[in-house]
């Protein structure tokens, strides 16, 4: 976080203050002043009041007056050496060159006004330039103008050029109804590429303190629209429309304070629409659209943070709120062709915790379609911690996961997963996962997850799944997660494969319940509960109890309607009680398998189950629970090993069992 630094206080400039026109290249900058008159030997006439307070100053483009009024205009060079703070200056319609520099706006406490946008333009320079407009006085307004970047641009340093550029002393700066218009061309199939170094931004912000941009109308540009970086204070963008961005449309990064995007339009955009990056203090992303993001991989192969709507920090405390927002990446099935690239590989919206970082996120009520990678994706690393809620998405065409929630490290997340419905793709893409939540507890990471009433319908893969795998292919770090974990009330239609699944491997630990969730048709399992499912040592460790889900339909692919299966050395604490498991296509109602030296301990017998099918033992124990199956002789299974009494390592989570919610 940048040290808040004081407001610098008003200036007032002479008369004769001149404004500078500064070349890209560094040349000596050009004064116009007005000549001074030789004092003459006449009596000193009786003084006439000087007339106090803010004026307004009227300019055109061809103007020969004093600027004292509409039909006197004077010249905008002329206007700011008379402009003292407070005062008002009035561009009519017409077109302002600068000649062969910038437009360096240094008189604080200005308002700039022209008649509207596409009427009034500033066109920067006959030579190239870095800066079109250079902010460098506090509490400027620029209002109801256009900015035309054909002569922005050039090598101009890591930072790059800008059509408008505010500096530290830029604090409190006001941009109001402009248009930024750049020279990035509409793309063509396979045209699109990355930005080239010297790539110019629309508007580029750095160091200052609050800042508003509202109704912004930037087109073409051929890097990012809006970037705002080591900023403090309230930083808001508000109602801008961005179209054909050859990079991010708003970027916002190292800032502290306030942050608002709201009510602004994307269409067309490189790898992010809306990203804020170590953005710190509290960040609200409301209202917005976000169409038609565009990847195209760097070539270390792409960042890993594509997507229409990104929030990433690394350090420090944020407080993130992502709210009704549409964000469809791919609206006309053209993106693709677009990029030339065989896989989209954008999520919706991301909110990601990495380092160091504390975040608390709500990500709500948001519509995200047509994407080829996950609709909304969290991820937590390092020692980061994230509170967060993902509650009343509506996800649809998600070709990976419409909801992926990733921990490892050692990082620590509590999340809430309620209310969203979620539709799978109608044509799914190879090679993609296609489910409909899927939760990742990873390496030495901790979890406290809930999900309840989530409806997924036409899941190309899985339902609902926690898998506590190593990641990478099965070539990431050994997990030693621990996750507690709560499926309710959530209903899971036509899965692709199993409708509920939880697995572990390695030396993970989970405990948690399923209660009161329903499948209906499922091509595998209904609901598979599974520890030892790596290739490790799979010592892990799950404690899981069902109690009244209903499966319906579980295809003849599956073991079973309700599945617990352990393997290798890992150990399997079941409770099922109040269950309904039908599926005449199935083999099994229920089925419990022990492999190798794993232990699988069923709650409420207190005999061994031997291994048989059927098994007429372990159905009168269900049944014992109030488990029901297609008839009253239900087709049950003990594969393998014996079904263990309970043992005092065993604990059985009851139906209460409530994970940490978010704060």
């Amino acid at each position: 976080m940048r040290a808040t630094k004081s407001l610098p206080l008003a200036v007032t400039f002479p008369a004769l203050l001149s404004m500078l026109l500064v070349s890209c290249n560094g040349s000596t900058p050009i004064v116009f002043s007005t000549p001074t008159p030789t004092p003459t030997a006449t009596p000193t006439p009786t003084p006439t009041p000087t007339p106090s307070g803010p004026k307004t100053i009227f300019v055109s483009p061809t103007g020969t007056g004093d600027g004292s009024s509409a039909a006197t205009p004077t010249t905008l060079a002329n206007a700011l050496t008379l402009a003292a703070a407070g005062d008002t200056i009035q561009l009519a319609a017409g077109t302002y060159q600068t000649g062969d520099g910038t437009l360096v706006l240094n008189i604080g406490d200005v308002t700039f006004v022209g008649a509207g946008l596409n009427s009034t333009i500033i066109a920067p320079s006959n030579t190239l330039v870095c800066h079109g407009i250079l902010i460098e006085a506090a509490n400027i307004t620029l209002k109801n103008l256009t900015v035309n970047g054909a002569g922005v641009g050039g090598s101009c340093g890591p930072d790059g050029a800008a059509l408008i550029h505010g500096t530290a002393d830029a604090d409190d700066l006001t941009l109001d109804t402009v248009a930024l218009i750049g020279t990035n061309p509409a793309p063509i199939p396979g045209g699109v590429d990355l930005p080239a170094p010297e790539a110019t931004h629309g508007v580029f912000l750095t160091g200052l303190t609050n800042a508003t941009l509202k109704d912004l109308e930037a087109s073409d540009l051929n890097q990012t629209s809006v970037l705002i970086r080591d900023a403090s204070g309230t930083i808001q963008v508000l109602g801008a429309s961005f179209t054909n961005s050859g990079s991010r449309a708003i970027f916002i990064q190292d800032t502290d304070g306030i942050v608002l995007v709201e009510n602004n339009t994307v269409d067309g955009v490189l790898n992010e629409g809306i990203y804020l990056r170590d953005v710190t203090g509290t960040a609200t992303i409301a209202n917005n659209q976000v169409f038609d993001v565009r990847y195209k991989p760097t070539l270390a192969g792409g960042s890993g943070i594509e997507g229409g709507i990104v929030h990433t920090n690394t350090r420090g405390t944020v407080n993130t709120t992502i709210r009704n927002n549409i964000v469809d990446i791919n609206p006309n099935g053209t993106t693709l062709a677009l990029t030339g690239e065989t896989l989209l590989d954008i999520d919706g919206i991301e909110v990601n915790m990495f380092g160091t970082a504390v975040g608390t996120a709500l990500v709500e009520g948001n519509m995200i379609r047509n994407t080829d990678d996950d609709g909304i994706d969290s991820d937590t690393a390092g020692t980061a911690q994230l509170d967060i809620i993902i509650r009343d998405n509506n996800l649809k065409e998600i070709q990976d996961r419409s909801i992926s929630f990733v921990s490892t490290d050692n990082g620590r997340v509590r999340g809430l997963i309620e209310g969203n419905p979620i539709t799978g793709p109608t044509v799914p893409s190879p090679g993609v996962d296609g489910d409909g939540i899927g939760i990742r507890p990873r390496s030495n990471s901790e979890m406290d997850i809930t999900v309840r009433n989530n409806t997924v319908t036409n899941p190309r893969r899985k339902g609902i799944d926690i898998n506590m795998n190593r990641g990478d292919g099965s070539a990431g770090p050994v997990n030693n997660a621990t996750a507690r974990f709560r499926f309710e009330d959530n209903r899971v239609e036509n899965a692709g494969q199993r409708a509920y699944d939880v697995q572990l491997e390695d030396t993970a630990n989970a405990t948690g319940i399923l209660i009161g969730n329903r499948v209906n048709g499922a091509d595998n399992d209904g609901i598979r509960v599974r520890s030892g499912a790596g290739a490790g040592a799979e010592t892990n460790v799950l404690r899981v109890s069902l109690f009244n889900n209903i499966v319906n339909n579980a295809s003849a692919a599956a073991d079973g309607g309700i599945f617990g299966r352990s393997q290798v050395a890992s150990r399997l604490c079941l409770r099922l009680e109040g269950n309904s498991s039908i599926s005449t296509g199935a083999p099994q109602d229920y089925h419990l398998r022990s492999q190798g030296s794993s232990v699988l301990e069923l709650f409420g017998i207190t005999n061994p189950i031997l291994a048989a099918n059927p098994s007429v033992p372990l159905r009168d124990a269900l049944v014992a629970q109030g488990n029901t199956g297609r008839s009253p002789t239900f087709p049950v299974r003990v594969q393998n090993n014996s079904v263990q009494v309970p043992t005092a390592g065993c604990t059985f989570p009851d139906s209460s069992f409530q994970p940490q919610l978010p704060n």
